[in-house]
C-alpha cells in the first residue's frame, strides 16, 4: 500500500500542474492583449487603446495572482517532498530497528524501545498512556505491519 504522504504529494502535484496551466493561460492572454495594444497604437486594430489598456491591467493582475498561486503550490510540493524523504528515512530506521530487535540482547532492545517511546504515564490501575516519538499516521499498510511485527 502507498503511504499517506505519497497521496498528499500526488494531490499537490495535481494542484501545481493546475496552477501552472492557469499561469500559462493568463500569460497568453496578457501577451495577446499587449500585441493588440501595439496594433491599436499603429492603427491596425479597430479596438480603442483605452479599452485594451483597461483589459491589460485586469489580465496582468490575474497573471500575478496566477504566478503567486503557482509559486505557493510549488513551495508546498517541495515541502511535501522533503517531508516524504524524512519520513522514508524514519521508516527505514525503524525497520532496521525491527530487524535488529529480533536478534538483539535485552540491553539493545531497551535502547530501541527508548528511541521509539517518548514517555510512559501510569494513569491509574490498568491504565497506561504511551507517547511515541512517531505518529501512527506516518505509516500505512506494509510499512506499519513490518514495524509492528518485532
Amino acid at each position: 500500500m502507498a503511504m499517506a504522504g505519497s497521496r498528499n504529494e500526488d494531490n499537490l502535484k495535481v494542484a501545481f500542474k493546475q496552477a501552472e496551466k492557469d499561469f500559462e493561460n493568463a500569460e497568453k492572454q496578457v501577451t495577446a492583449l499587449e500585441e493588440e495594444a501595439v496594433k491599436a497604437l499603429t492603427g491596425e486594430s479597430r479596438l480603442n487603446v483605452s479599452i485594451v489598456n483597461q483589459m491589460l491591467i485586469k489580465h496582468r493582475a490575474r497573471l500575478e495572482t496566477a504566478r503567486q498561486a503557482m509559486d505557493e503550490a510549488q513551495s508546498k510540493l517541495q515541502t511535501e517532498k522533503e517531508s516524504a524523504k524524512q519520513t522514508t528515512r524514519q521508516i527505514n530506521e525503524l525497520l532496521s530497528w525491527a530487524d535488529s530487535y529480533k536478534t538483539a540482547e535485552k540491553a539493545v532492545r531497551q535502547m530501541i524501545i527508548s528511541r521509539l517511546i517518548e514517555r510512559v504515564e501510569v494513569l491509574g490501575r490498568n491504565r497506561v498512556d504511551i507517547r511515541f516519538r512517531i505518529s501512527l499516521s506516518q505509516f500505512l499498510g506494509e510499512e506499519f505491519d513490518k514495524v509492528m511485527d518485532f
